[in-house]
């Protein structure tokens, strides 16, 4: 039995309560009908990215909620993904797959080594085109938490830790850099963990993570982060693509941080329950 689609809308739900009618975007209900096969009735979730969450059903002009929407809160701490510009559309893979394990933040990075360097109308292009594929990994995954897709950066910029504050003023952050050769990420992490507060991941604001270009970062960037506060850590013995090693990345540190045991350490509950819906709903 297939769940019922898992669909992002543009108004906010908080506070609407069951009847309430929703608007759908028209290339949404065009999905729905002609790609899906559903009809008038048919059983949806719908969520706004900004953590709230509905049941519905599909009307003529929309949908109707079923029941009130309910609200998630964001998990402590925030995954932010710092991904180096590859050639091509390459890196869109790495944006997907981090959304869907529920990355909160991607910056894109323009390092010393990224082939094609975009001027300003490529860099704004780059960020709506990843703020799409945000849009359509929140619905495979059915989150409810929309990745934030933030204007492009520098190596440079990275360095400055003062200018890349949470918007949220979540607390301190951990940051790290991914290296081919250094500490093991897990080992790296823990340390940090451990060291911030007795109670580990609940005293981290924000946990970075940043890869470089096909070609990897130059040794002038590592100095420069490494000199600005952020850890060097490697993941693995092989030498990841960039479009994989970012993934990687979030995927264990969600894992440490203890994204993977849901809420309250329900494995069952919050963002965990997505994945009983692996490939249901790939649009």
């Amino acid at each position: 039995m297939s769940l019922a689609p898992h669909v992002l809308v543009p108004e906010p739900l908080a506070g609407l309560v069951a009847g309430t009618h929703v608007a759908l975007p028209e290339r949404t209900s065009h999905h729905l009908r002609r790609a899906l096969r559903r009809d008038d009735g048919s059983e949806l979730s719908l969520t706004d990215g900004q953590g709230s969450r509905a049941s519905a059903e599909l009307t003529p002009d929309g949908a109707r909620l079923r029941t009130d929407a309910s609200v998630e809160a964001r998990c402590v701490p925030q995954l932010v993904l710092a991904q180096s510009l590859a050639k091509g559309r390459r890196a869109d893979d790495a944006v997907r797959m981090a959304c869907e394990l529920g990355v909160d933040r991607i910056v894109p990075v323009v390092a010393d080594r990224t082939q094609g360097r975009p001027d300003e109308r490529a860099a704004t292009a780059v960020v709506d085109r990843w703020s799409a594929v945000a849009a359509a990994a929140l619905e495979q995954s059915r989150g409810v938490h929309l990745t934030d897709i933030t204007s492009c950066r520098t190596t440079a910029d990275l360095a400055d830790l003062a200018g890349l504050a949470s918007p949220e003023g979540s607390g301190p952050g951990v940051r790290l850099v991914a290296v081919p050769g250094a500490p093991a990420l897990p080992d790296v992490l823990q340390h940090h963990l451990d060291a911030e507060q007795p109670d580990g991941a609940a005293g981290v604001g924000e946990v970075w993570v940043t890869v470089g270009p096909e070609g990897g970062w130059s040794d002038q960037e590592v100095e420069l982060l490494i000199g600005s506060g952020w850890s060097a850590v490697g993941l693995g013995a092989s030498v990841l693509r960039t479009e994989h090693a970012g993934p990687v990345a979030i995927a264990v540190v969600a894992a440490l941080a203890g994204r993977w045991r849901g809420r309250d350490g329900d494995p069952g509950s919050g963002s965990a329950a997505a994945s009983r819906d692996h490939g249901v709903q790939d649009r």
